[in-house]
C-alpha cells in the first residue's frame, strides 16, 4: 500500500481493491457513479382550463340525460296504468262470461230510510273476486239491511273494505290515489283511480255500467255499436278525497254513484288539477291524455284534444253514431 501527499491536500490511498481520495477530511470512492441532475418532474393533474372544459362536457350530458331518464319513467307509469285497466277489462269479461251480464255500476236505493238492501256498492267490489282480491271481496255484505256506508261505519280497524285499495285500481302518477279519509258517522274511506262509464250523462242510461234505477244489467248483445267502439272504464285523477270511492260510494247528489265509481262524458275530456274542481270530468295525471278501455277489453290513451262530440259518441253503446278515431 501507498500513500502519497498531493499538492490539492489530498490524500490517496492506493490499495488492491482500489484508489479513494480522502479530502478535507471526508472519504469518497471515486469509482463510484456521479449522481446525475434531472429536470424536475411535472406533477399529473388537470389544468383549469382543462377541468372546466370537463366540467362542461358532464353538464352537457346530464342535461341531455335527465329528461330522457324523466320520461323514460313516465312512459312506464303510463303503461303500467293502461295495464291496470287492462286487468279490469278481463275481470269485466270473467264477470260478463259467470253472470251473462256486465255488473251493475252501482246499486242505489229506491226509497229512503234505505228499503233497497245492499244501497251505493259499487261495480269495484263485485269484481274483487276476479282481480284476486277475495279476501276484499267477503268483506263487502252486499245483503246487509241498510247502505254499504251504514256497513263501514261499523267496521273495526282491519275489516274496513272501504280503505283496502287494490294496486290494480291505482295509477303509479295519482299522489292521492289510496289516501285515507275519515269521515265522522260514515267510516274510513280511500279513492282509486279508475271509474266506470254511465254514458253521456249521470243518468241518460246510454253507457254499459248503469245504476240500479234501470234495473236492467248490460250484456255484449245490447252493445250494438259495437264492443271494440264503446268505452267501459277510464280513469280521473283524485282531485278531492271526497269522490272517488270505488267500493261504496254514492257520487253527487243525484246518488247515482256519478264521480265515486261511475263517470259521464258529459263534461268532456281534459285537464284536470287536485283543488275539487274537476270530479265529474275524466282527467288523469299523466300529460296530455287518460287511459280507457274499450268494452271489448283493449284499451288505449285518448288525447285531450278529442273532439267533445266524438268523445261523448264513445261512450253510448247503441247510438248508432260512425265513429273514427284519429
Amino acid at each position: 500500500m501507498t500513500v502519497t501527499m498531493c499538492k490539492t491536500l489530498s490524500w490517496q490511498i492506493e490499495v488492491a481493491c482500489g484508489t479513494w481520495t480522502v479530502e478535507r477530511g471526508a472519504w469518497t470512492d471515486k469509482h463510484a457513479p456521479r449522481p446525475t441532475r434531472h429536470a424536475p418532474r411535472r406533477r399529473p393533474g388537470f389544468t383549469l382550463v382543462e377541468l372546466l372544459v370537463v366540467m362542461a362536457i358532464i353538464g352537457t350530458l346530464i342535461g341531455i340525460l335527465i329528461p330522457a331518464v324523466q320520461s323514460a319513467r313516465e312512459t312506464a307509469r303510463r303503461m303500467q296504468c293502461l295495464n291496470n285497466l287492462r286487468q279490469f277489462g278481463i275481470a269485466l269479461h270473467c264477470f260478463h262470461n259467470d253472470f251473462g251480464t256486465f255488473p251493475i255500476g252501482n246499486v242505489e236505493p229506491f226509497n229512503y230510510p234505505y228499503s233497497w238492501a245492499g244501497g251505493w256498492w259499487g261495480f269495484q267490489a263485485r269484481l274483487l273476486p276476479y282481480l284476486e282480491s277475495n279476501d276484499i271481496y267477503k268483506l263487502c255484505n252486499f245483503s246487509y239491511s241498510g247502505t254499504c256506508f251504514q256497513w263501514v261505519a261499523i267496521q273495526p280497524n282491519g275489516k274496513n273494505p272501504a280503505v283496502m285499495i287494490i294496486n290494480t285500481d291505482k295509477c303509479p302518477d295519482d299522489p292521492l290515489v289510496a289516501v285515507l279519509v275519515p269521515i265522522p258517522g260514515y267510516g274510513t274511506y280511500a279513492c282509486g283511480s279508475y271509474l266506470g262509464v254511465n254514458g253521456t250523462g249521470p243518468s241518460t242510461g246510454d253507457g254499459i255500467l248503469l245504476h240500479s234505477t234501470y234495473n236492467t244489467p248490460i250484456s255484449l248483445a245490447m252493445v250494438t255499436d259495437g264492443a271494440s267502439h264503446t268505452i267501459i272504464m277510464g280513469e280521473r285523477g283524485v282531485s278531492e278525497l271526497m269522490y272517488g270511492w270505488p267500493y261504496c260510494g254514492a257520487g253527487d247528489t243525484n246518488n247515482t254513484g256519478d264521480g265515486d265509481n261511475l263517470m259521464s262524458t258529459q263534461y268532456g275530456l281534459s285537464a284536470g288539477l287536485p283543488d275539487g274542481n274537476d270530479d265529474y270530468h275524466f282527467w288523469s295525471y299523466h300529460p296530455h291524455l287518460a287511459q280507457f278501455i274499450w268494452a271489448d277489453g283493449s284499451g288505449a290513451p285518448l288525447s285531450y284534444d278529442i273532439d267533445f262530440k266524438t268523445f261523448q259518441a264513445l261512450s253510448t253503446r247503441a247510438g248508432g253514431e260512425n265513429v273514427v278515431l284519429p
